[in-house]
């Protein structure tokens, strides 16, 4: 059996009282939150659970990538690096990781943004086997449907 836990052990942990209800709710044990600090419980769990090492997952958040963002980059061999570079060029840990899952490069994702895509709508459409021309004159026809109803009233 274990030894309850009382409310000094728990406060002993320097969590706040939502982390520590994350905690008790995640079955985490004092000893597994004190071992993965500055990481919450949340980002413990996640990081477990998607088998990303404590040392990794410290390494990442030195580097301001959030768990849930250091387990995708891992998961698509995106290096801290890259990340970085992909950063350098405007964009997120998420648009970096889901563009490498997709098969994007940053020249390629760059030019659906500048023709005005927000990037996670782009890469559903490179899923979807959009080039960037069709996509363009498909959103631009739809613009066009609008401005002539506008023009009506």
């Amino acid at each position: 059996m274990i030894a309850p836990v009382s409310a000094d052990d728990w406060a002993a942990t320097g969590l706040d009282p939502v982390d520590i209800g994350d905690a008790i709710g995640l079955r985490l044990t004092v000893a597994e939150v004190l071992e993965w600090k500055p990481l919450c419980p949340l980002e413990n769990v996640w990081a477990k659970r998607h088998g990303l090492p404590l040392t990794e997952a410290r390494r990442w958040a030195r580097e301001g990538v959030a768990v849930r963002d250091a387990v995708r980059a891992v998961a698509v061999g995106l290096s801290i690096d890259e990340l970085h570079h992909w950063e350098d060029h405007g964009f997120n840990a998420s648009d970096a990781w889901e563009a490498r899952e997709t098969g994007v490069d940053i020249a390629e994702t760059i030019a659906w943004r500048d023709a005005g895509f927000v990037i996670p709508d782009a890469l559903q459409l490179v899923r979807d086997r959009w080039t960037l021309a069709a996509a363009v004159v498909a959103r631009n026809a739809g613009i066009k449907r609008y401005e002539h109803d506008h023009d009506r009233s």
